[in-house]
């Protein structure tokens, strides 16, 4: 981090007080919450630090213009210092109408997604009534126990093996613990959408609706965040319905017998490969092998997204560096968070390598099923770290397999230089930290697991690599549809893409 300087304020200038010359006409005496300060440097006329001090109450004054400009007399500087080092200057105060302004905003952004579906549901509305219903029940689901959780378990039993609605619950429990002012907006949704669909006893009256409550700070939390989530409310809402929305996966078959951390590892592995067979070849990998496919926005949009997710992947780390594990794993963990972090900035550079502008980049909302990746990853490491373990490989690959869209995308960019030379970078990079290998050497390190353990861990990879392939075809539906290059938002997102 870089040092604390008067250059860190807005608008500085002291907090109110009261100054004056003692007798010797030489030491300033100030006074300030309830406090007594005595300011004398040799050499200095008295008056004239006097007058600084005094001048420092006018945030305007000429003073703090020229301590910005590096201007200022070194014994003003010091001053200045001295006194924030002190905490007696203050900034600009906050804007009294800035909370209720961004209340106002949040109303808006609600009014949106309700129009949204609305839209969206004007040929069977009465098939998503039950959904609503379904989300109403899951927001006041308890969270659940570690290490006794499987994302099989959500809805039972009238909506398991609903893919969106597994997923709509992973998010919630991800939204209490990071981002809690979401629950009440996606509760609003809910209850207006219900209203003014007719869903009788699920909605309430419009002049019934409650008022969101103003948030409780500005500048903590993200705000384009907020869009994001609403965003996947939305999705999944209108994906739950439909009946692509059932589980394309088998449930695992059981397992009998304890076992060791790498003959568990050795299954999983062979049923990671059984399952991307199951699931057949994503929209976005017959895409771009199609006859005629080149390079435009189903190409970039897909760096786009693989921005998005390694933005945050350290997040997914996270949560494992707070459980008491064993010393050679605790160190493995930490060792695995450094070497992710910084990888953001080679997918941005690959991006603008591409032809992505910045600001675009910036401004971008995920997709839906990306925004979900990261969160589902979080809310596993918190409550099954056995299975998020066994899941690295969804992310990392495994040893001896090639990424199935890697070659072609390559032969799609060979001719933009930059690309080639940023995109090298972060492969050999990934290459010499050996992370296909990861969840076999965090499983070297477990000398048992309970059948219950190996069951729930495999029921989570299930859920991971089918959440991996409809995030895929998510790009293609998003992406592939453009001529030329449109970034994703809440009001040009088509939701609902399964």
């Amino acid at each position: 981090m870089e040092a604390w300087g008067i250059s860190h304020y807005r608008s500085p200038h002291l907090v109110p007080f009261h100054a004056h010359l003692a007798q010797d006409g030489q030491t300033v005496v100030l006074a300030a919450d309830e406090n007594e300060y005595e300011i004398n440097f040799s050499g200095v006329d008295g008056g004239h630090v006097l007058d600084s001090v005094l001048a420092m109450a006018n945030p305007g004054a000429e003073i703090w213009f020229d301590i910005h400009e590096g201007s200022a007399q070194p014994w003003q500087l010091s001053l200045a210092r001295q006194l924030d080092e002190l905490s007696l200057i203050r900034d600009a105060p906050a804007d009294g109408s800035a909370l209720e302004l961004r209340r106002l905003e949040l109303e808006s952004l609600v009014r949106r997604c309700v129009d949204k579906l609305l839209a969206a549901t004007a040929a069977d509305r009465e098939g998503h009534a039950s959904i609503v219903l379904a989300m109403q029940k899951l927001l006041d689901e308890p969270a659940p126990q570690a290490d006794a959780f499987t994302v099989d378990d959500v809805a039972a039993p009238q909506w398991a093996g609903n893919f969106a609605l597994q997923t709509f619950y992973l998010q919630k429990i991800y939204l209490a613990d990071n981002l809690p002012q979401l629950l009440p907006l996606w509760r609003r949704v809910l209850q207006d959408f219900a209203d003014e669909a007719g869903y009788a006893g699920l909605g309430r009256r419009a002049a019934e609706s409650p008022r969101l409550a103003r948030p409780d700070s500005l500048g903590f939390y993200c705000p384009a965040q907020v869009e994001a989530y609403l965003l996947c409310l939305v999705d999944l809402l209108l994906q739950a319905a439909r009946p692509e929305a059932r589980r394309r996966l088998k449930r695992p078959t059981l397992v009998a017998e304890p076992d060791s951390g790498v003959n568990f590892m050795r299954r999983a592995e062979q049923f990671a490969l059984a399952g991307l067979a199951e699931l057949g070849e994503s929209r976005y990998v017959g895409r771009v092998n199609a006859d005629g496919a080149g390079f435009g926005p189903v190409v970039q949009g897909l760096f786009i997204e693989q921005y998005h997710v390694t933005q945050r992947f350290v997040e997914i780390i996270a949560p494992l560096m707070t459980k008491r594990l064993r010393t050679p794993l605790k160190q493995r963990v930490y060792r695995y968070f450094q070497e992710e972090l910084g990888h953001e900035a080679f997918e941005r550079a690959t991006c603008e390598a591409l032809g992505v502008q910045a600001a675009w980049l910036d401004q971008a909302l995920p997709l839906p099923l990306f925004q979900a990746y990261v969160d589902a990853f979080t809310v596993l490491g918190r409550y099954d770290p056995i299975g998020y373990l066994g899941s690295i490989m969804v992310t990392e690959g495994m040893p001896g397999m090639d990424n199935p869209v890697h070659a072609r995308l390559e032969a799609l960019v060979e001719d933009r230089a930059e690309y080639r030379r940023v995109a090298k970078r972060h492969d050999d990079l990934n290459v010499e930290l050996n992370h296909a290998a990861l969840s076999r050497l965090f499983f070297r390190e477990i000398s048992v697991l309970t059948p219950h353990a190996q069951q729930r861990a495999l029921a989570n990879l299930s859920y991971l690599l089918e959440l991996n392939v409809r995030a895929m075809d998510q790009v293609a539906d998003f992406y592939g549809a453009q001529t030329e290059l449109r970034i994703c938002a809440l009001d040009s997102y088509p939701a609902g893409h399964v």
